[in-house]
């Protein structure tokens, strides 16, 4: 046995350097092996990526122009735009009820006031059988009269009917009441004022602002 061991060894020692040298070109464990190239070109891809591209610059937006009306002193709500003196502010007459009744196009009532004025307006959808008389008194309160005689007023290119009146506080004593259509609506103004001769010069400084659809 040992004879043939001896006999045999010539030919192990060539076979297990064969084996070494084999497994040195054999992957450990199956771990592929990492191309450091390819590390490095996919860091560069990813840098590139999450570097922000261009952002155009955003349409410019048109805005409205300026007015070239004044806005002071004007109330436009309602389908109408109408001046009043810049110290006073106009009120909706229903947004003082509980619960609230706003006016609308077809109706409603607007007022305001200082210590030197009062001005109201009420508007309506018009009566086929238009009397300017008519209209007026159902602007006045029940102890208010009209006074004088009635006026037909043109201003700009509207048919204004204005009368005087009486008022229903000392402390204003000089009324007036106007009324004109536009729009298929009546519109009533009235207003009470410390001076006398007073009342036709607020009216024409209202309607000279006075629009309506």
């Amino acid at each position: 046995m040992l004879n043939r061991i001896i006999k045999n060894s010539r030919y192990i020692l060539p076979l297990t350097i064969v084996l070494l040298l084999a497994s040195c070109n054999m992957p450990w464990n199956n771990v592929p092996t990492i191309d450091p190239q390819a590390e490095i070109n996919a860091a560069v891809v990813a840098t590139i990526a999450a570097i922000p591209t261009y952002t155009p610059y955003p349409i410019p937006t048109p805005y409205p122009s300026p007015s070239v009306a004044p806005l002071g002193g004007l109330f436009c709500e309602y389908g109408y735009c109408i001046g009043h003196p810049v110290e006073m502010a106009f009120m909706d007459e229903g947004s003082i009820h509980k619960p609230p009744v706003i006016g609308t196009q077809s109706n409603g009532i607007i007022f305001g006031y200082t210590e030197s004025m009062y001005i109201q307006m009420n508007w309506r959808i018009s009566d086929p059988n238009f009397n300017p008389q008519s209209a007026m008194a159902t602007i006045l309160e029940e102890t208010q009269a009209l006074q004088g005689t009635l006026d037909v007023l043109l201003v700009g290119d509207l048919n204004v009917y204005y009368q005087p009146s009486s008022t229903i506080t000392p402390a204003l004593p000089y009324g007036g009441v106007a009324v004109w259509q536009c729009g298929g609506r009546d519109f009533i103004w009235k207003t009470y004022t410390m001076q006398d001769g007073m009342a036709q010069g607020l009216l024409k400084d209202s309607l000279s602002r006075f629009r309506c659809q």
